[in-house]
């Protein structure tokens, strides 16, 4: 049997003061229950306490220490030496790759900023030399902490023999890992040809194919087994691969509305050489011309087409994204398998795959969101004032790409800095600068230059207040139209997840609240954790509520991902043990280092990998694209991607070249997209009516003349389908309503109005020159 001795080191001045914890070579039997022991320092002669601390034996092979660490003034270096390991003289022997957790007691805050502090942090056992070196720190005792002294919490790592050049960096497993995650990209794709071909195995091979892109990568990540560099190169390389996922979707095309707006603003900036030319797609995009600006500058430089520029700019962008979100959540805890599982967390959010990795201006904007975050967190920990530039930077940068996401920004930094004033003594009221510039930059630019942002977001502001109105059992308008019923299963899979971030969110803060946890950036999750369930509220109400919904987690789901990855690596007990007065929930979690191996360990992973796969798969089924439109197929009315095919986008092309830039044209969702896109025609989208009725009446000439009108598209499609969202049209009158197609005389009654003439006609396309006499 190996020596399980674990010594407890404290230098002082003049004493060597030391603690054995010397474990018997039999633990006594315990019950199935934790009986963790927690059992206080025998004062000796000369300076030396010893403990004696029974491991606790449980019948699933766990076993769990909690090691109280002694806390004096001065520099206390705590050595402890984990018991089952090789020693370096037994190096021979065969090598044991352990992992536990460390949880340290939470202390007050001193007044300046903290750096690398950080309540639980998890440590690999290396084989060979198995001691791990902790610096705890200075208080003078308990109830007295000094604020001036510097209160970092210091892992060292044992010494190893320095590595060849060529493993300076470990990957680890991180190859393999995304070797396999790479097969589920290639099911994936065979997934996308089989629904074109509508074969019945093709939504089998999809799903399996997304759990095998994303479950090994988690896995991995939540064994805490790789360090910085895997984990990082693990997180990109599945980002990376889901990347490839939403494109090979249309690899050969922009079908999205949004993207095909984009394009349009690039392909104007590519062809003046200048920015802010207008664009009847998408007017507000006119003033926030990062995206842009981007596409086309890669499109010059390289001579690629805007198509292919634009797939390049939003795969960056994406990937810059999470980076930075990595990096920010590894600089606030310290861990590797935190920053990773946030990630992954974050990459179940329900628009992460397709609307925040578009070629859309919040793909752009996001890189520049988590940027300041990230150096708002450097200049808050002692970073200098170059860290508040780039924060300044990032805020400049944010606010002329994407106007939702510099509002969200303004929200973020004024969280964060208001958590540090409000917690920290003396109050930091310096803090407050970012959110203060953040505020003045978007203000100042709104004010003076996108002037035509505000009544832009009044529709979808009236949406929201629309859907919460409904919430708080308010009737329903009709506007707000009558979504599709969910499917029981897709309904359960989405309720199980949030149901599970639920109870995740609840342990975490009920664990922060009973610890007195005084760390700001933990309160901020938290808080933010809070207004994820709050928006997330809508996602059941009305039409529009999923996409207010998604919309929304964008933002609030980032420290959602943060509290989630807290409970999770650092295990976090959802049931919490009675204490000594027969309180559960009230019970103050025990001080010390908690050393979890055995079957809880690897419960832990395996509960884990199954929770954040859950919410993937409810991302998946209740994000974008929508369930009926997760495969690409046939043509489908009102569909989005699945609308765009060749008698659509020969129909716009004809229209780019036979008619006036200041035309206005009308039609469905598809053929007005299409029409001011690659058409560049003005778009009149409230048409509805003007389809629904079996006649033309005055009535239907007064409304071509209100609107001026002056073409209709007509796609003959619109008699044989039912449309996807219950809708043809924007604004349609019969949202909710429709239980049939188009008849015949709806679609064919253009053909005999003696004002009306036809002036293209693809066998399924029709284009009508409208009088408005």
């Amino acid at each position: 049997m190996t020596d399980e001795t674990v010594v407890i080191s404290r230098p002082t001045p003049d004493t060597d003061e030391t603690q054995v914890i010397r474990p018997p070579s039999a633990p006594p039997k315990k019950a199935d229950a934790d009986a963790t022991q927690v059992i206080p320092p025998v004062k000796k002669a000369g300076g030396d306490e010893t403990q004696v601390i029974p491991p606790v034996k449980k019948a699933g092979g766990d076993e769990t220490q909690v090691i109280p660490p002694a806390k004096k003034a001065g520099d206390d270096t705590v050595i402890i030496r984990l018991p089952g390991g090789p020693s370096p003289a037994k190096s021979a022997r065969k090598k044991a790759d352990d992992t536990v957790i460390i949880r340290l007691p939470s202390s007050p805050k001193p007044g300046g900023p903290r750096k690398g502090v950080n309540a639980l942090t998890t440590v690999r056992k290396q084989a060979g030399d198995d001691t791990v070196i902790i610096r705890l720190p200075r208080t003078a005792g308990r109830a007295t902490v000094d604020r001036k002294t510097d209160e970092t919490v210091v892992i060292r790592l044992p010494a190893e023999p320095r590595p060849e050049p060529s493993r300076a960096v470990d990957l680890g497993w991180a190859p393999w890992v995304l070797a396999v995650s790479s097969l589920g990209v290639v099911l994936v794709a065979l997934a996308y040809a089989g629904g074109r071909h509508e074969t019945a195995w093709a939504m089998t091979a999809y799903w399996t194919g997304q759990i095998i892109v994303f479950s090994p990568v988690v896995f991995r990540l939540l064994s805490r087994l790789a360090g910085v560099a895997e984990s990082f190169v693990l997180v990109m390389g599945l980002a990376t691969n889901q990347y490839m996922l939403k494109w090979m979707y249309s690899p050969d095309q922009f079908r999205f509305p949004d993207e095909l707006q984009h394009w349009l603003a690039t392909t104007l900036i590519t062809e003046s050489g200048e920015l802010f030319r207008p664009n009847n797609a998408l007017p507000p995009a006119v003033h926030f011309p990062g995206l842009a600006e981007m596409g086309a500058g890669l499109s010059l430089f390289t001579g690629l087409p805007v198509t292919a520029s634009g797939i390049i700019v939003a795969g960056i962008a994406h990937l810059i994204f999470v980076g930075w979100l990595f990096a920010a959540v590894l600089r606030a805890s310290n861990s590797p398998a935190m920053a990773g599982v946030a990630c992954v967390t974050y990459a179940t959010a329900m628009h992460y795959l397709f609307f925040n990795s578009m070629f859309l201006y919040a793909t752009a904007a996001l890189p520049f969101f988590m940027l300041t975050v990230w150096a708002h967190r450097r200049w808050r920990s002692g970073g200098g004032r170059r860290f508040l530039a780039l924060a300044v930077l990032g805020i400049a940068m944010t606010t002329v790409s994407h106007h939702v996401t510099a509002f969200a920004l303004v929200a973020t930094l004024v969280l964060l800095s208001v958590t540090e004033v409000a917690l920290e003594r003396p109050r930091p009221w310096h803090s407050l600068l970012t959110p203060v510039a953040a505020l003045t930059v978007v203000c100042a630019w709104i004010g003076f230059v996108a002037t035509d942002v505000i009544a832009y977001l009044e529709a979808p502001v009236e949406r929201l207040a629309s859907s919460l109105n409904q919430m708080f059992g308010g009737a329903v308008s009709q506007e707000a139209g009558v979504a599709k019923p969910v499917p029981l299963v897709q309904l359960g899979v989405q309720g199980l997840g949030i149901l599970g971030l639920l109870v995740l969110f609840l342990a975490v803060a009920r664990d922060m609240i009973l610890r007195k946890d005084r760390d700001t950036w933990r309160w901020a999750a938290l808080v933010g954790g809070a207004a994820f369930f709050a928006g997330n509220g809508a996602r059941f109400l009305g039409q529009s509520g999923p996409e207010i919904a998604g919309r929304l987690s964008t933002f609030t789901y980032v420290p959602m991902s943060i509290i989630a990855a807290i409970a999770i690596v650092h295990a976090v007990r959802i049931i919490p043990d009675k204490d000594e007065n027969g309180r559960r929930w009230l019970s103050v979690p025990p001080p010390g280092v908690a050393v979890t191996t055995g079957r809880r360990l690897a419960g832990q992973v395996y509960i884990g990998t199954t929770l954040i796969t859950l919410l993937m798969i409810g991302a998946r089924t209740g994000g974008w694209p929508p369930v009926s439109a997760l495969l690409p197929g046939p043509y489908m009315p009102a569909a989005y991607e699945r609308s765009v095919d060749a008698y659509g986008v020969d129909a716009a092309w004809w229209q780019e070249r036979e008619l006036p830039r200041e035309a206005r044209v009308g039609g469905d969702i598809t053929a007005v997209a299409l029409s001011s896109t690659y058409g560049r025609i003005d778009p009149v989208r409230e048409v509805g009516e003007l389809y629904y009725a079996t006649s033309w009446t005055a009535a239907e000439q007064e409304m071509v003349r209100t609107l001026a009108i002056d073409y209709l598209v007509v796609d003959h499609r619109m008699g044989d389908l039912l449309p996807m969202d219950n809708a043809y049209f924007q604004s349609d009158p019969m949202a909710g309503r429709i239980t049939e197609p188009l008849s015949d005389v709806q679609l064919d009654k253009f053909d005999s109005i003696a004002t009306v003439s036809r002036l293209y006609d693809n066998g399924t396309v029709r284009i009508y020159q409208m009088g408005r006499s």
